[in-house]
């Protein structure tokens, strides 16, 4: 560990890989997933140091639930409607693809999908837009944008319908999310996404304030 006498700073190890044989109380930055780690000097995973999201486990090329938790269920999503739901993971990794389930296809629509950063708390500017997908049958819907690199901090995945007739019905889950706060205080239903109505084209390249919080839709994320 290397310090500096002024501001008292001090800076950890930085290894992309665990140290051969770490001792009791041993610390070391892993620049690899941006993780800290400790040793409590017993064999086998190091501790984590800090908080590890709602995405803790990145088992690579498997599929992350978003929301990670909640009896499934299926909701109907109103045309122009964008779901944002909040995206955690516990290290940084790669998003190479993500997928919803339809249970009720409007005909001719499709779902936009996408990837916001945040100020710690909500949605603010966009990293990727990963277009519209038709949907034109029941069951999963797949888009595999170009990987973004993602970062172990708070992010919110986009997912909403645009256009088509009659109704769009998307798995979800009944479920609530500590980092969705309706500005009500009425419980009225599950809220774990907040949404912006009116988007018929490309994701804004900011998401503004939240025009309300929603069930959202239920996503799967590949991650690497």
């Amino acid at each position: 560990m290397s310090g500096r006498r002024f501001g008292h700073l001090a800076r950890l190890l930085n290894l992309t890989a665990p140290p051969a044989a770490p001792g009791s109380g041993d610390m070391w930055y892993r620049s690899d997933t941006d993780q800290v780690r400790v040793s409590d000097g017993l064999a086998g995973e190091s501790i984590t140091v800090g908080p590890t999201g709602n995405v803790p486990v990145v088992r690579s090329t498997a599929w992350h639930n978003v929301p990670a938790y909640g009896n499934a269920a299926s909701a109907n999503v109103p045309d122009g409607r964008m779901f944002a739901m909040p995206f955690w993971p516990g290290r940084t990794c790669t998003l190479t693809s993500i997928a919803a389930n339809l249970t009720l296809v409007a005909v001719g629509g499709t779902l936009r999908m996408g990837l916001y950063a945040s100020d710690g708390v909500l949605p603010t500017t966009l990293i990727a837009d990963f277009g519209a997908t038709a949907a034109p049958l029941l069951g999963t819907i797949q888009a595999t944008p170009t990987p973004v690199a993602v970062r172990p901090v708070l992010h919110y995945l986009i997912c909403g319908r645009q256009g088509g007739l009659l109704n769009l019905g998307v798995t979800t889950r009944s479920t609530w999310d500590p980092m969705i706060c309706p500005t009500s205080p009425v419980i009225a239903a599950n809220r774990n996404a907040y949404y912006i109505d009116g988007v018929g084209g490309a994701l804004p390249a900011s998401f503004g304030a939240p025009a309300g919080t929603d069930q959202g839709v239920a996503l799967t994320v590949q991650l690497t």
